[in-house]
């Protein structure tokens, strides 16, 4: 398959070319000949990955990494090109007189010179193309500029996991529920991809495990994890602040664990490789009290490794490969999503049960090819292809390799805009769980998406993620509050080992603690740096380095190292560093000194630096800059005003715990379209008045901190955003100024016709503003309702006059005082799906106890209540007697009464059911 950087790059050089020609080409006539002959090589590799060859013979990968050199060194001298023609003097373009300069002639002259350059090395490459490769036939299918957008039905994820894993999880979960010794400890041993992980995580998920535990600790143990990092995970599982962990060494971590395990717990430790490592078993079991009845589960590919860790042989479960009708069931459910599972084209079901066959019954699997099936058409010509090249494969005897075949085809199928954005993963350490966030600014800022048909780049990095995740080859961590999307995410560690795999063959990525051979290193263009590892030399490829990544960066001599290397790197355009303790902030300000070299810089993110106060005004240099990302910086106060002549700058993304205001002259960035946090000022700061300049603005973070700083009348400036889409209002803990902000901020607003998402933290009033309403907000979608005094919702909540309420997604948290209906607030919303309540105890008849666990988060699905149906699974009958009095407990007494007067029947016949119901809580 083509080199799918090259791939993109040829087609962001094209667009460019295309776009700004006129302009290059009064400046050198050798852009057009550039032009022609990359739009040549562009369209030879879409013939070529049409052909969908598995293994290209080393001519051919030899001359996709010379075309890879030269794409970069194009991209090189067209940037260049690009910034010298719209720089700027003094705030003008340059006039004649400056075009004719000694200084521009001069940089005009190497201009030319370097593209002489470029295209002999064109020709180079594409005589050795045409010497000695085969033409690839022409390109018929569909033209891929037009980028296959992902799926957008759902993929039912909890129906997939829970294939073939009802006799398991029942079988293993019996063991832990009738554990009578302190410490029972239950292995789970098989072959990656069979379902391990997935198998704990169900059992730690049952009611019933949940009710008979008081301490629940899932945690993955890994090949290379540490002690200390570990037992940190761990107290963080069991609500332990993350500050107070820091600076403890192993022993006092220990004694924390034991002192907040007192009483019955249940530890899973997931994917454990061996146990004499620094002997840390012995260490993790001295923390583990000896309590009766608590348990701990292992899940490990080594017997041995389980029965080390004192697992009986009665006490090992050893999954097994599903059979025919489970892999069946499992592959139909996400390759057949579009149809609800079912398979509606018989011509395509004798060649599905191919492809499910020689997956080898192996559920990694056959999600994963499962998940390439769901984007193809129903041609049967693309389906036998698949069936064919799986079937090269049958020979080998080890299942590892069977399963990493397989992922290696997956990545093959991948549309070509998906393969660099897949291949970014390769750089994050084994289980490490990654901002989603950061991911997709990262893909923007090396151009691997970009915004197109009305979309913005943010939106179509956000599609790319929810493909990637529809074909299992990522995996979600954390949803957003909304549960539409995942926050965090990781990969399945086979996954990973695949995508290392190629981003070394295709020298996508180069990791310092991978090591490699120097020339290795040269023909990379990232570089990532994770924890402590050490510097070594790594010669001049650094120069033409593109992305520059460092992940929970640990020892000052790595920072010392980044400061030089930031002098070197003129072609970055992605800088993303994590620093991971405080006492290496003392050298973070130093280096951000020269960071107004970095002129192509696309992406700037810097993260955990507590000591970061404020940004160099060289940031204004950064003509190109567009995503500005300061995460859990929490001593940077301001920024400066040099950022406001950014005019690129499309987002701009600071936590709220930090900035106290934006510079004065907010309202020039006028391309923005993420702003937050922003807390508008009347003084030495921009005020509310400049955001109706930011008329792109799709998401907008806003926190009033004093009522001074909102002048009257001030508030329907946000009437002027009509392309918002998520807002978030965070009021600042002023109570003595509640009936200022109220008043100030009461007032209606136009309709905001965009406006999707709603955040409201900490509102003062008794009531919600009177703008809260669906006349000012008809196309909100999803609302949260986050502390606060309020007392009930406004009149104007309720106003059906223009229409009812679209919100879908409902979520109230903190709102001790609140005493609102649930049937008037189902009348009110009546396309409401999904409704999250945490600490609200005065909500009246809501379809859960809300005067129970306040703390915990209480939940209502409106499917549940379609179906009618809470099944549970061939559990034993002593389980079942003691689920049905759990839900007993749950429910309301009137709808028990009308479970009692058998007005509420099971619709599945197949099941015996204590309890069928419509509301059930989490």
């Amino acid at each position: 398959m083509a080199d799918a950087v090259v791939s993109i790059l040829l087609d962001n050089l094209v667009s460019l070319l295309e776009s700004e020609g006129r302009q290059l080409l009064e400046f050198d006539d050798r852009f057009e000949e550039t032009k022609e002959e990359l739009k040549y090589m562009q369209s030879y590799l879409k013939d070529a990955d049409q052909v969908k060859i598995k293994e290209r013979n080393e001519t051919f990968k030899t001359i996709m990494r010379d075309l890879r050199e030269l794409v970069y060194d194009a991209e090189d001298v067209i940037a260049d090109c690009h910034l010298l023609f719209h720089k700027k003097d003094k705030g003008c373009a340059p006039n004649f007189m400056s075009y004719c300069s000694p200084a521009l002639l001069k940089s005009r002259h190497q201009m030319g010179k370097r593209l002489m350059e470029t295209n002999k090395k064109i020709e180079v490459v594409q005589g050795k193309m045409n010497s000695y490769l085969q033409t690839a036939p022409r390109h018929t299918g569909k033209d891929e500029d037009g980028r296959n957008m992902p799926m957008t039905y759902p993929i039912l994820m909890h129906e997939a996991e829970m294939v073939g894993l009802e006799d398991d999880s029942g079988k293993v979960r019996n063991w832990i529920l009738k554990a009578d010794g302190p410490s029972t400890i239950v292995g789970i041993v098989g072959m990656g991809g069979i379902g391990k992980t997935t198998l704990a995580q169900k059992i730690c998920h049952s009611e019933s495990v949940k009710k008979s535990f008081n301490h629940l600790v899932f945690v993955t143990v890994s090949q290379s994890f540490k002690l200390d990092e570990l037992l940190k995970k761990m107290l963080k599982k069991l609500d332990v602040e993350e500050e107070s962990l820091r600076g403890k060494d192993v022993e006092e971590l220990l004694e924390s664990l034991n002192r907040k395990l007192d009483a019955k717990y249940l530890v899973a430790l997931d994917d454990v490789w061996e146990t004499n490592k620094g002997m840390w078993w012995d260490s993790l079991k001295s923390g583990l009290p000896r309590v009766e009845g608590s348990c701990i589960i292992v899940t490990t590919r080594n017997e041995e490794v389980a029965k080390s860790m004192g697992a009986a042989g009665r006490h090992i479960h050893y999954p097994q490969t599903l059979s025919n009708e489970d892999s069946w069931s499992l592959f139909s459910k996400i390759a057949f999503a579009r149809t609800g599972g079912k398979c509606t084209n018989p011509d395509l079901e004798g060649l599905g049960k191919q492809i499910v066959a020689r997956c080898g019954g192996l559920p990694l699997a056959i999600k994963v090819v499962g998940g390439m099936m769901v984007g193809k058409s129903d041609s049967i010509h693309e389906w036998r292809r698949i069936s064919e090249h799986l079937k090269e494969e049958l020979g080998i005897d080890e299942k590892d390799e069977l399963i990493i075949s397989r992922l290696e085809l997956s990545y093959e199928e991948l549309p070509t805009h998906l393969k660099p954005c897949f291949l970014c993963f390769a750089m994050f350490p084994e289980d490490f769980e990654i901002d989603v966030e950061n991911m997709v600014n990262w893909w923007i800022g090396e151009g691997f998406v970009w915004g197109r048909n009305g979309k913005t780049a943010f939106e179509i990095g956000e599609e790319c993620l929810s493909e990637l995740f529809n074909r299992f080859l990522i995996l979600g961590v954390v949803k957003d509050t909304f549960e539409r999307s995942y926050v965090w995410c990781k990969m399945h560690d086979m996954v990973r080992d695949m995508v290392i795999r190629i981003a070394r063959e295709e020298s996508f990525f180069v990791r310092l603690d991978w090591g490699g051979s120097p020339a290795f290193s040269e023909r990379s263009r990232r570089l990532g740096i994770v924890g402590n590892t050490a510097v070594e030399s790594i010669g001049n490829s650094t120069t033409s380095l593109r992305a520059l990544v460092g992940v929970s960066i640990q020892n000052k001599e790595m920072i010392t190292s980044l400061k030089t290397i930031l002098c070197k790197v003129r072609w970055l355009r992605v800088l993303s560093l994590s620093l991971s303790y405080t006492n290496l902030d003392v050298v973070c300000s130093d280096w951000l000194g020269g960071i107004g070299s970095l002129q192509h810089l696309v992406y700037l993110n810097i993260e955990s630096s507590s000591a970061l106060i404020s940004l160099p005004d060289s940031i204004g240099n950064l003509r190109n800059l567009r995503i500005l990302r300061l995460w859990l910086c929490p001593n940077l106060k301001r920024l400066p005003v040099s950022i406001t002549t950014l005019e690129k700058l499309t987002a701009i993304q600071i936590d709220f715990q930090s900035l106290e205001c934006m510079p004065e002259g907010l309202g020039k960035l006028s391309n923005l379209e993420r702003l937050g946090w922003f807390s508008p000022v009347n003084k030495n700061g921009s005020g509310i008045s400049e955001l109706k300049s930011l008329t792109k603005l799709r998401e907008l973070r806003m926190e009033m901190k004093s009522v001074e700083e909102i002048e009257e009348g001030e508030w329907n400036v946000l009437s002027m955003l009509q392309h918002l889409q998520i807002l978030w209002l965070k009021f600042g803990e002023i109570s003595v100024e509640r009936d200022g902000i109220v008043k100030k901020i009461e007032g209606e607003l136009s309709p905001l016709k965009s406006l999707k998402e709603l955040y409201i933290w900490n509102w003062r009033g008794e009531r919600t503003p009177a703008w809260l309403s669906p006349t000012s907000l008809p196309t909100l979608q999803f609302l949260e309702i986050w502390r606060g005094g309020i007392r009930e919702m406004g009149p104007r909540f309720w106003d059906s006059e223009s229409g009812v309420w679209k919100v879908e997604v409902l979520v109230l948290g903190r709102l001790p005082w609140m005493e609102e209906e649930w049937q008037r607030m189902r009348r009110a919303m009546p396309s409401l799906r999904l409704l999250k309540v945490r600490n609200c105890p005065k909500l009246k008849l809501f379809p859960f106890d809300v005067t129970v666990d306040i703390w915990k988060w209480k939940i209502w699905r409106r499917e549940e209540e379609d179906s009618g149906l809470l099944l549970k699974g061939a559990a034993e009958e002593e389980e079942e007697e003691e689920e049905a009095g759990m839900y007993a407990h749950a429910f309301p007494t009137a709808f028990l009464a009308q479970i009692s007067s058998g007005n509420l029947s099971c619709p599945d016949k197949h099941h015996k059911c204590h309890v069928c119901c419509v509301w059930t809580q989490y």
